[in-house]
């Protein structure tokens, strides 16, 4: 079978390309989430995992707790041999071997326990609540650790653009310098300037770089994932005022898990009391035994009985007890304490960083068009002759501060939202 080939007419390089950009469809820049970050940062922390296991273990507690006061039922059997010899003339027991077997059952079911078991199965169902309380304090300081790197990979990106923009700048001005030393216009004094501006950029954008790879770094070590292309950090539009904040950390992950703790200590100090106090159980037997010391004949018992039991000496272990479980308490309360002192006062220092931030963004707006204003001035004047290479090496270093503390400006409003939202579980 014969196949004709058609050979197609060759394109030029630019048309091919003109072609391909015609034909192929553009490609979505993937952004990737503040919140994507910080779900990653729960995913990937062993704290999460470990607080969760702590969960289960509180929950395995409970089962256990409310299997000791549960209704218990046993059997027992027993074969042995053995040999009893009696006096002689003795009419009972008969002397000779013996080989005892007993089978049996027996149960028990506590009827009154001056309500300790009340008490143990909700001390455990509060230390549960705690630690799912936890779950949530560790899920924000994750959020926070995410928050503080995303926002520092995309201010570190920012700079670094900022950056390469100057040197950009700072390399013309060093050309310029050199053209305008061969005509005369300017001296050597103003190309060094122009040169030493030079590297002193290049080091400031490696120095910029550097940074970005430690935040990188660090961000992998936090989420177990590179970062791709960092959505910056949007403004927040409103937080709750600083007196809202207050009265709403009662309701965050760190007060409540802290506050569950003293509950629970609470309630095993008042088990700790009970443990002196009576308790009644039903119990009851049934066995069979044959060839017992006195008789080679089958015995059988059954019986059912109500059992009462009060402690009187122990050596001082339930007072060493109750001593025990009213340290607990004492320091379960000033952990509440030192933990809400804590929260208000970095809420308190956050409120304070963003009001500042917030004062001080329309001051540097203001820098930073007045710097964009004078760098364009001295240019046209630098022309005419009036101005020296220093004033535009000066007015650029200007710009690039101006611009600078603008980033920054920006960040810090972001972040601190951002953290207060976060503290307040409001994210």
């Amino acid at each position: 079978m014969n196949f004709s080939y058609f050979r197609a007419p060759a394109l030029s390089v630019r048309a091919s390309i003109l072609l391909c950009a015609m034909i192929t469809p553009p490609v979505a820049v993937y952004a990737q989430t503040l919140q994507e970050s910080i779900a990653l940062a729960k995913n990937y922390q062993s704290e999460r995992r470990l607080a969760g296991l702590q969960v289960q273990d509180q929950a395995a507690q409970l089962a256990q707790i409310r299997a000791q006061y549960g209704f218990k039922l046993s059997a027992n059997a027993e074969i042995g041999a053995g040999y009893i010899t009696t006096e002689k003339n003795a009419l009972f027991p008969e002397e000779g071997k013996r080989f005892p077997q007993t089978v049996g059952m027996q149960f028990s079911y506590p009827l009154y326990t001056a309500g300790r078991q009340q008490l143990a199965v909700q001390a455990a169902q509060t230390s549960i609540e705690a630690a799912e309380a936890n779950v949530g304090y560790v899920d924000t300081q994750a959020a926070l650790a995410a928050i503080s790197l995303h926002a520092a990979i995309t201010r570190d990106l920012a700079l670094i653009q900022l950056e390469q923009d100057n040197q950009r700048s700072l390399d013309q001005a060093a050309r310029d310098a050199g053209l305008r030393l061969k005509a005369g216009e300017v001296t050597k004094t103003d190309l060094a300037q122009a040169n030493a501006r030079q590297a002193q950029g290049a080091a400031s954008q490696s120095r910029a770089e550097a940074t970005l790879l430690v935040d990188q770094s660090r961000y992998v070590q936090l989420t177990g994932q590179s970062p791709q292309n960092l959505e910056p950090l949007q403004q927040v539009s409103t937080v709750p005022s600083l007196t809202d904040a207050l009265t709403m950390i009662e309701s965050t992950p760190l007060i409540e898990n802290a506050r569950l703790q003293l509950k629970a200590a609470q309630q095993q100090l008042e088990l700790s009391h009970r443990e002196s106090y009576p308790s009644i159980q039903l119990a009851g037997r049934a066995n069979t035994q044959d060839d017992s010391d006195f008789s080679t004949s089958r015995l059988g018992a059954y019986g059912v009985s109500l059992q009462a039991s009060l402690p009187i000496l122990d050596g001082g272990t339930r007072k060493a007890e109750v001593l025990r479980s009213q340290a607990r308490v004492a320091i379960a309360q000033e952990q509440l304490d030192s933990n809400r002192r804590q929260l208000q006062q970095r809420l308190t220092e956050n409120y304070a960083m963003l009001q500042t931030s917030q004062n001080q963004y329309p001051a540097l707006i203001k820098a930073r068009d007045a710097a964009q204003l004078a760098l364009q001035t001295i240019r046209r004047e630098l022309e005419l002759g009036t101005r020296t290479t220093y004033d535009l090496l000066t007015a650029e270093q200007t710009l690039l501060d101006a611009n600078t503390q603008l980033i920054l400006n920006q960040e810090d409003q972001a972040l601190n939202a951002y953290q207060i939202l976060a503290q307040l579980n409001r994210l």
